[in-house]
């Protein structure tokens, strides 16, 4: 195999590498208009990859709306320790002990998108 082929990574790879590899991620914008909140079930609560500004990934034991987890921001983080009686002294796994299982309702807003400076819906739990 020469140097090139061994230099070679494949875009799937890539991904990979970068932490992007993982389930569809849910988003306000794939649950219809005239829905308000959405019910999921935790599968796990796992620290989110290194090149993500969420905190962390809430995986779904069954997929909604096509999707099968859900990039949690430092406000809903806060809000799930404050519901599961923990702080942030505490560790992901913790919290992610403590959900598995539940059955967490996750309501939707409208909030600005600090990258593109419009206002979509977005997930938070309540």
């Amino acid at each position: 195999m020469s140097i090139e082929e061994k230099q070679r990574i494949s875009i799937r790879d890539t991904f990979r590498e970068k932490g992007t590899d993982g389930p569809p991620l849910l988003h306000g914008s794939d649950v219809p208009a005239k829905v308000n909140s959405v019910i999921v079930t935790c599968k796990e609560l796992r620290s989110a990859p290194k090149d993500f500004k969420s905190i962390a990934i809430l995986d779904f034991t069954k997929p909604v709306y096509g999707c099968e987890a859900w990039a949690v921001n430092k406000t809903s983080i806060k809000l799930l320790l404050e519901r599961f009686g923990l702080t942030d002294e505490d560790e992901i796994s913790d919290l992610s002990h403590k959900m598995a299982g539940k059955k967490i309702t996750l309501g939707i807003a409208m909030a600005n998108n600090p990258k593109t400076g419009k206002m979509v819906r977005t997930l938070f739990p309540i």
